[in-house]
């Protein structure tokens, strides 16, 4: 009987054993708090790969869509300087939009529309003030406006 008690004892013990085991290699199926935040900086990781550590991020009023734009410090040589950016999708996690336009000034017009103002590079007449602005679409990737020279 003793020898029972201590078969039964060795069988709960080994059986206990083995369930620690299993259930500790188990992989843990939390989040890494790392992998949070690498997540919700993947639109900063791209523009940081892309232009350097010189981007500026605008969120549009919804915050479903950021504005990722190169920041040229100093100006160069060339009056045309290139506007580098693109626009992610925060919910798709993905690039929708991706340009360089020459003497342009970028920012949001609605939700899902982008406000493009240029600059002429030569003015002859002295009341044009060489700026002309246009609407972006982002859902059909078209211009869908054209504003008149203000």
């Amino acid at each position: 009987m003793k020898q029972l008690y201590i078969m039964s004892f060795n069988k709960i013990i080994f059986q206990l054993s083995f369930l620690f085991f299993l259930f500790g290699c188990v992989p843990n199926k939390k989040i890494n708090k790392e992998e949070v935040h690498a997540q919700k900086n993947t639109y900063q990781q791209i523009a940081e790969k892309k232009f350097g550590e010189k981007a500026e991020y605008a969120l549009n009023s919804d915050k479903s869509y950021v504005l990722c734009e190169n920041i040229i410090e100093e100006p160069l040589l060339n009056p045309n300087q290139l506007t580098e950016f693109f626009v992610y999708d925060i919910q798709k996690g993905e690039i929708i939009y991706t340009d360089k336009l020459a003497n342009a000034k970028i920012s949001w017009h609605n939700n899902t529309q982008l406000l493009i103002t240029n600059q002429k590079g030569y003015i002859a007449n002295p009341t044009d003030t060489g700026k002309w602005t246009y609407i972006f679409d982002l859902k059909s990737k078209r211009k869908i406006t054209q504003k008149k020279p203000q």
